[in-house]
């Protein structure tokens, strides 16, 4: 007989009823173990306390409703029908099973059932089809309050509450009290675990109480899920600051002539971010910087300074980005501002064979100062002679493997640098990135004005091409921004090869051009020189335009089907527009279709500026998502059980967490809520 290191490790299989077939379907919604059976929160708590008089019932509404069965027929034919005739305090209920009624025929005339689910109303009669269904036996007491679960379809939930109540039992059996619970007792009050998984699974008393005993058992097992992630991320951590890096402290005269010599003047937010960087690059270990900042609010230039220490300490620095087109964005704005200090370089997937032999020669021998790439850096071997800083732009776009592949292979660790303009929540950045120096940026340029922001209903596109032909008339440019690349039988969503050719329709004496991803990278390349060269007036595209491009003369941004994207995506659109001195103009055409919440997401776009109140407001109106991982939004799937708002909302707990217990027991836990080694997690 298998042996396991508890009784939470043991598969399902041990479970009677768990054959072959079962074991399959659990696996498909992720659950493997007694324990991932048991951590299996409920999605709702229904209350079947309640039971509804039958004339206030509509069609639509979920109902539970308890009678006797008076009447049963099987109907004949390919699709047979079980029906049943319930008998409530306050008329007749039709229940109907439709094909398999196998399952259903135990069913019989004279007993009493509770069945919950969904009414039909047709003509004051009432038939729920494939309700839940209990059987009420005298010697059993139907639960009141009884737990929901997500089960994609796969597992019926009365199976569900079978299987957990097995594991259940042998939880309860063998359960040992732990240091756990005793220290999350003492801590946070919170209840013991075996508490907590009956609490979830057995919800007792009036609804309100159970419902609040329910919250307080999920958060017992949060506290421990976060508990242990955050082990993990601190023991990774510790592995990274163990290691030596370059010390690449500067003369402060040289620094300061450095940025006297700027065209312009830093924010007080740049300021403030350079010199948190020159203080972790004046120590021999190595120090990890999370640069977050707001679309506009100078990241780049406080990334070039950091290569400038770099090149002054003759030691060489990469920049690393998503993209071809920011590549080549941020080829030329560093060459401008470092092509004197030292030799600027740029490789992409383009880069020509003979190009890239040459380059991975000159990195070796120490001639390249900075060299700007894309993931082609990834794979292929470029060694560089004394790499001291590493810059990933929009790092969020990168997994850690890929990041780590980059420094891994030195020595000497290199400083690390992670930029953003994507929005984290500051609150969960905080947390997640506990040992990581943590800059933001919050404020922008003083010649940088808001942008304002205006959504039109299509049916108003007259509005709309007026007020483009205005801005053109200005001198000024657009972006015209378009969901897709090709039409597709959906007419309601503009495309980009189609809708160009409306624009040129439209604006018959301007110069138009499309851009999007399915273009050759020197054919992407081109169209944008073109465009901040003012050689086009009209630019339509995809969101391909999102990052990289930078053009101060366009100042009015069209964005069409608006309803479909992300706040935070919109927002970073948004961004192309208003980065010279005159003001920006962003006009969020929706279609006449869009739903009620969606207008209203738009509408708080109108309002809202700071990416960061941007960025939380949409984790409120998605709920929790998946931010961590390879989804869009939320926790990573390495999650079990948190999201989001309980990182934000436990942030004075998880900073108090203390480690007392034996790394052998950690691991066991880990190995229980199948926690991934930290690096396998995208940040």
């Amino acid at each position: 007989m298998k042996s396991y290191s508890d009784c939470f490790t043991q598969s399902i299989t041990s479970l009677s009823g768990v054959g072959t077939k079962t074991k399959e379907l659990f696996s498909q919604i992720g659950i493997e173990t007694l324990f991932d059976l048991l951590s299996l929160i409920p999605t709702d708590l229904i209350d079947k306390s309640e039971t509804l008089n039958i004339n206030d019932i509509n069609s639509g509404d979920f109902v539970v409703i308890t009678g006797e069965i008076i009447k049963t027929v099987r109907t004949n034919g390919y699709r047979p029908n079980y029906i049943i005739t319930l008998k409530a305090d306050t008329g007749l209920v039709s229940v109907r099973f439709i094909h398999k009624i196998i399952v259903f025929m135990n069913l019989k005339k004279g007993m009493r059932i509770r069945v919950t689910g969904n009414a039909i109303k047709k003509s004051n009669k009432l038939e729920l089809i494939h309700p839940e269904i209990e059987i009420k036996r005298h010697d059993m007491q139907l639960m009141d309050i009884m737990p929901k679960y997500s089960t994609r379809g796969k597992i019926s939930q009365s199976k569900m509450r079978k299987f957990i109540r097995q594991a259940f039992s042998i939880f309860s059996r063998e359960y040992k009290f732990t240091f756990l619970d005793k220290y999350f007792n003492e801590k946070f009050k919170s209840m013991s675990l075996l508490k907590a998984m009956k609490k979830l699974h057995y919800p007792e008393g009036e609804y309100d109480y159970a419902y609040k005993e329910y919250l307080e058992a999920r958060q017992r097992l949060v506290l421990e899920e976060i508990y242990l992630h955050k082990h993990e991320f601190l023991e990774t951590m510790s592995k990274y600051n163990h290691k030596e890096s370059f010390e690449l402290s500067l003369d402060e005269k040289i620094a300061t002539k450095f940025i006297s010599s700027l065209p312009f003047e830093l924010t007080t937010g740049q300021n403030n971010a350079i010199l948190n960087i020159q203080e972790s690059f004046e120590t021999s270990s190595p120090s990890k910087v999370l640069i977050q900042g707001d679309v506009g609010c100078g990241k780049t230039i406080v990334a070039i300074i950091a290569c400038f220490y770099a090149i002054n300490r003759g030691h060489q620095s990469l920049v690393l980005v998503p993209t071809e087109v920011l590549c080549n964005q941020h080829f030329h704005t560093f060459s401008n501002y470092l092509n004197n200090f030292g030799k600027i370089e740029m490789l992409s997937g383009k880069t020509s064979i003979q190009n890239k032999a040459s380059i991975k020669q000159k990195l070796i021998n120490g001639e390249i100062s900075v060299l700007i790439g894309t993931h082609a850096l990834l794979f292929n071997e470029y060694t560089f002679k004394s790499l001291a800083v590493v810059i990933i732009d929009e790092q969020h776009k990168f997994g850690v493997k890929q990041r780590e592949k980059i420094s891994s292979s030195y020595q000497k660790q290199p400083h690390l640098i992670y930029m953003s303009a994507t929005p984290i929540p500051r609150t969960l950045a905080l947390v997640l990135y506990e040992n990581m120096n943590y800059i933001t940026i919050p404020d922008k340029p003083s010649n940088r004005k808001k942008i304002n922001t205006k959504i039109i209903n299509d049916n108003n596109r007259d509005q709309v091409i007026s007020n483009v032909k205005e801005h053109l008339n200005n001198n000024t440019q657009v972006y015209w921004v378009c969901t897709r690349v090709e039409d597709t039988l959906d007419d309601d969503k503009q495309s980009v090869k189609i809708f160009s050719d409306t624009i040129k329709k439209e604006f018959p004496k301007n110069r138009v051009s499309i851009l999007h991803g399915k273009l050759s990278s020197e054919d992407k390349v081109q169209i944008i020189n073109d465009f901040k060269k003012g050689k086009i007036d009209i630019l339509v595209a995809t969101s391909v335009i999102e990052v990289g491009v930078d053009c101060p003369n366009a100042n009015c941004l069209v964005i069409e089907n608006s309803e479909l994207f992300g706040l935070a995506q919109l927002h970073q659109l948004r961004g192309r527009v208003g980065r010279g001195d005159a003001r920006g103009y962003c006009y969020l055409v929706y279609s006449s279709k869009t739903k009620t919440e969606s207008i209203d997401k738009l509408k708080y776009l109108e309002k809202n500026h700071s990416g960061f109140d941007i960025a939380e407001h949409d984790l409120k109106l998605r709920g929790t998502g998946t931010y961590l991982g390879n989804k869009q939004s939320g926790m990573p799937d390495n999650y079990r059980i948190s999201n989001i708002n309980d990182i934000m909302d436990n942030i004075t707990h998880i900073k108090s967490f203390e480690y007392e217990l034996s790394s052998s027991k950690i691991r066991e836990l880990k190995k229980r809520w199948n926690i991934k080694k930290a690096h396998e997690i995208q940040l």
